[in-house]
């Protein structure tokens, strides 16, 4: 789902690798790019990792200038203190880039307009404000600061009521 919201964000396909076919012909289907790692490595500006397999990217794969998040948890597919090594702009793993930045809130602005289901265009408004919250030199917000909860889940309750998909006749922070 992170490389439709990728897509639909920049515009373009998204390279992307998998050692499942299935999910190859999966990832094609649903507007991907089919790659390899050494071309992503090699090509693409921001490397989002995640695999679960610890240690996958190497640092002699790693160029000098790109973003890595490597992002599966608790292992990553390379240390980020490893990657800055190389001289990447900036690394993250799993530990600082989670889903704990959305999903509380996610789904509270989605119980409390007892949507349906949770939109791509839901999820665009979740990550915008998580960025609207994150303070000026940071990656991320404080995942444990309520206010970023809050943040995110009226964007996606008033998104949800933007798309008709709200149910619910009151919801009290959309006053």
């Amino acid at each position: 789902m992170a490389y439709d919201l990728l897509m639909r964000l920049g515009g373009n396909p998204v390279p992307g690798a998998d050692l499942s076919e299935e999910a190859l012909a999966r990832y094609e289907a649903n507007g991907g790019r089919r790659s390899n790692l050494k071309e992503i490595m090699a090509s693409c500006d921001i490397v989002i990792a995640t695999t679960g397999a610890p240690g996958l990217i190497k640092p002699d794969m790693v160029r000098k200038g790109p973003v890595i998040l490597a992002l599966s948890n608790p292992n990553p597919e390379i240390e980020p203190e490893d990657a800055l090594q190389t001289g990447v702009f900036f690394a993250a793993d799993g530990k600082s880039v989670n889903i704990v930045f959305g999903f509380p809130g996610i789904f509270r602005g989605a119980v409390d307009t007892c949507a349906p289901r949770i939109t791509r265009e839901m999820l665009l408004a979740a990550a915008q404000a998580i960025a609207d919250c994150t303070p000026p030199g940071d990656l991320v917000p404080n995942p444990l600061d309520k206010k970023l909860h809050q943040a995110v889940a009226r964007a996606v309750a008033l998104k949800a009521v933007e798309q008709g998909l709200a149910r619910a006749e009151y919801v009290p922070y959309l006053d």
